[in-house]
């Protein structure tokens, strides 16, 4: 039952991301991030689950590696937390990931409006305007202890909230704008893309990967690693185009051939489309194809006779017009 709730769950975020302009890849079935969708400068790398406790600290760190190799931004959507329910317009976090239900995802990308309220140990809280809280609080002629004493609490967390060193509950919020008639409750923006590396290279990975990963460090390509995705890594190296230096970025997939490489090519050609990326898959064996969908084929054999980044991208490019 609950598989079945998670393929309904999937398909509704697909949909509602799609309404709000997104270009939405096909589902990944990876232990890692379920779908991958772009709007613009904006990439989302999603997680769905039916129970946002279901996700791991080690699949969020897979998850929130990826991301970092894209530049994306992961969220987790889902519908309980424990036997609860989400609710509506609150963020919650799982292992640094904000995560929300399906409502709050509707609200924000397609109608354009923003949680106020995320959800952490000991309840519900929000972030206050500090430097709108202090002239509102000096406009009144009110000192902290003066503020302190109406809220019933410490002048020193007073003084935390006009330095935006501390949250507070919604209740304190509410009375503290009633006091001060003056709107100080801010807008969360929790969608952040990963620019920190936070899982170190995976010593766990198959002989092959290892392998291949090894030539193509050697033929000159910045390998970031990845666990659980459909991609193995990420591939990056300088290429001198019209006169200038031009990011290349390769979703590097490894597999031995069969009915599963084929899944897997046509899995990250959609996510290169949506990542805007190119997408090969080094295979260990013979494969008459040279490319499945937008993702080029590289027999091992033939990565270990190229010589440099260049080489490569050049071998990309001709077979993916062939």
């Amino acid at each position: 039952m609950q598989n079945a709730e998670r393929d309904d769950l999937v398909v509704r975020v697909a949909e509602i991301l799609k309404e709000a302009g997104f270009i939405v890849s096909s589902r990944c079935e990876a232990r890692s991030f379920d779908l991958a969708a772009r709007r613009e400068e904006i990439t989302l790398l999603a997680k769905i689950l039916h129970n946002i406790d279901g996700i791991s600290e080690e699949v969020a760190r897979s998850i929130k590696r990826a991301a970092f190799c894209l530049l994306a931004s992961p969220i987790v959507v889902g519908e309980r937390k424990s036997a609860f329910f989400l609710e509506d317009d609150v963020v919650y976090h799982r292992y640094g990931i904000p995560a929300l239900n399906i409502h709050t995802l509707y609200d924000y990308f397609v109608e354009g409006v923003r949680p106020y309220v995320y959800s952490t140990t000991g309840g519900l809280y929000v972030n206050i305007d500090g430097e709108v809280m202090k002239c509102a609080r000096e406009k009144k002629q009110l000192s902290l202890g003066d503020i302190a004493a109406e809220l019933g609490v410490s002048r020193r967390s007073v003084s935390k909230y006009e330095d935006g060193e501390m949250s507070t509950t919604i209740d304190i919020a509410l009375k503290l704008e009633e006091i001060l008639d003056t709107k100080l409750i801010e807008a969360l923006e929790f969608l952040k893309p990963e620019f920190e590396n936070p899982l170190p290279l995976d010593e766990s990975a198959s002989s092959l990967e290892r392998y291949i990963l090894g030539i193509m460090e050697e033929i000159g390509f910045e390998i970031f690693r990845t666990a659980y995705a459909p991609f193995s890594a990420v591939s990056l190296s300088q290429s001198l185009k019209g006169g200038g230096e031009e990011r290349v970025k390769i979703l590097t997939g490894i597999s031995k051939y069969g009915k599963r490489m084929i899944k897997r090519a046509r899995i990250i050609s959609s996510l290169s489309r949506v990542t805007r990326t190119k997408s090969v898959l080094v295979v260990n064996g013979n494969v008459k194809r040279v490319q499945i969908d937008n993702t080029v084929l590289i027999r091992k054999e033939e990565l270990k006779r190229i010589r440099d980044p260049e080489e490569f991208t050049c071998v990309i490019e001709e077979r993916a017009k062939g």
